[in-house]
């Protein structure tokens, strides 16, 4: 799929390890919860596997042996007690973010984190206005690599997918996107998948090793480089 950029009008994004670098917290997280829960450790590798899943499967593949339920309890009150201590944005976010919407497009974000962290997070960098629909795990039963997510956020944006792009760090972001028919970009600086480990990666339209690439693909200047 080639990007037409006269016809785009909305950017989409996911939120964990896209836009925020909530990487080391949730891998914080699965440590504390698999050491309460077995006495055991669990490897980095183990960890990324589970980026993009639904928390209770991830939870009931990896430990089966332990209450998923309860599981889920101790990983989510963990990190929601580090969350914003823990939690930072990913270069050139507010700037990107600003430059989009300043040139016209539509912004969204689309993920499978709860409503209330995302929030949380979105109001602690003071990037809550800066998006015209945000879609979380609590406004639908859908999860990527479904495509629903997508539809319905394009539905609220009032675009066709030929006219959007999405923008993502997992696999199931990207079989999403492209399920959804929208241009389909990978970030480069994806911990859930690093370089050695995208054998088999669907192959989106683009991939982008810093956020400003959105804005040359765009054709849109901003007033400052961005690192």
């Amino acid at each position: 799929m080639n990007l037409d950029p006269s016809k785009i009008k909305a950017v989409l994004f996911d939120y964990d390890g896209t836009l925020a670098d909530t990487n080391e917290l949730i891998c914080e997280s699965w440590r504390y919860t698999v050491k309460t829960l077995t006495g055991g450790e669990i490897s980095d590798d183990v960890i990324r596997s589970t980026f993009g899943e639904v928390l209770t499967y991830s939870f009931q593949r990896v430990i089966p042996e332990a209450d998923a339920g309860e599981a889920v309890a101790i990983y989510r009150k963990y990190q929601h007690d580090l969350y914003l201590d823990r939690i930072k944005l990913f270069p050139g976010t507010e700037e990107v973010l600003a430059a989009l919407r300043a040139a016209g497009y539509k912004t969204a974000l689309v993920t499978s984190r709860l409503r209330s962290s995302t929030d949380r997070g979105l109001k602690h960098f003071g990037l809550y206005e800066s998006f015209d629909a945000i879609l979380t795990a609590d406004d639908t039963d859908a999860v990527k690599p479904d495509p629903t997510p997508i539809f319905i956020t394009l539905e609220k944006l009032g675009v066709r997918p030929e006219e959007a792009i999405f923008i993502g760090d997992t696999v199931h972001d990207i079989e999403a996107g492209l399920a959804a028919g929208v241009f389909t970009i990978f970030v480069d600086w994806s911990f859930a998948l690093p370089p050695g480990q995208r054998e088999g990666l669907p192959k989106s339209g683009a991939v982008v090793e810093k956020l400003q690439d959105i804005l040359t693909m765009l054709k849109i200047s901003s007033e400052n480089e961005i690192p």
